[in-house]
């Protein structure tokens, strides 16, 4: 344990989670410190942080949103002290068999990041088969030797020594409810439409601004008034999600409807730059 402590400094980033802040740091009393970086809550969040015992810096962006931005912030600004950081949203925990699988990975030594792997949580159930478990995702940073890019969705800087520990977290994909959930993906369809649009007018495929599944990404683009159509398939029939239940199946329509706003804001955006109303 006093191993583990001398090797980890949780960073979990924050926007209105008061709700959610207690789960996620029962689960990393492991670390050394727990950082907390805000995006300008209102609810209390920095308050019901810091009395968890978490240190609160706040560092707003301007619009849009970029995760890879707040992380690399994090890592630039935050004063870590310890040699390795897992980033951690606040409606996510770690799990005691991945604490101890991260040590094991930071005591090697042979990498500079690692990639993690999900357990989706909603409604209770664990959407293995829907959201296409493993599934991997950029979250532990040997501090100095890697870095963020890729905007929302995020990925290592290229050349990266990466691993992957496949021993998961749990991500409570509904935590805040719906409300909360279209509020985000209002924000990443734009993101998206907008990285698209760009795409389409260009034909650069800088203008996705990710390498992350690039061949899948710029075939998605060109592709995309099939999108929601395309993502409800890929979730709920070919990957077996209709397996999963009715949770599974409101799931996927959330994710169809996520699709469908980034298809009609294509449809304005390109509307907008031919001069044509919308």
């Amino acid at each position: 344990m006093d191993g583990q402590k001398n090797a980890f400094t949780a960073v979990v980033l924050t926007k209105n989670e008061v709700a959610n802040l207690s789960r996620c740091f029962a689960s990393l009393r492991w670390c050394a410190e727990i950082v907390v970086i805000d995006s300008g809550s209102t609810d209390g969040t920095r308050e019901e942080a810091e009395r968890l015992g978490a240190r609160v810096l706040v560092h707003v962006q301007p619009p849009p949103f970029k995760i890879a931005e707040q992380r690399n912030w994090a890592l630039r600004e935050a004063g870590i002290l310890t040699p390795w950081v897992v980033f951690l949203d606040a409606d996510e925990t770690i799990p005691s068999g991945l604490a101890d699988a991260l040590e094991g990975g930071a005591a090697k030594n042979d990498v500079d990041a690692y990639e993690l792997t999900p357990r989706y949580i909603f409604w209770g159930t664990w959407l293995k088969r829907t959201q296409g478990y493993p599934n991997w995702h950029p979250r532990v940073v040997r501090v100095g030797h890697a870095w963020f890019e890729g905007g929302v969705w995020e990925h290592f800087a290229s050349g990266t020594r990466t691993g992957r520990i496949d021993t998961p977290y749990d991500h409570f994909a509904n935590s805040k409810g719906l409300s909360d959930w279209l509020a985000r993906h209002d924000r990443y369809s734009s993101w998206d439409a907008d990285k698209i649009v760009a795409f389409l007018e260009s034909k650069d495929a800088a203008s996705l601004a990710t390498t992350r599944k690039l061949g899948l990404r710029k075939m998605a683009a060109r592709l995309w008034p099939l999108r929601p159509w395309v993502r409800f398939l890929q979730m709920y029939v070919l990957r077996l999600g209709f397996l999963e239940g009715r949770a599974a199946f409101a799931f996927c329509l959330l994710y169809f409807f996520y699709e469908w706003m980034t298809v009609v804001k294509i449809v304005e955006k390109r509307r907008l730059f031919r001069g044509e109303s919308i």
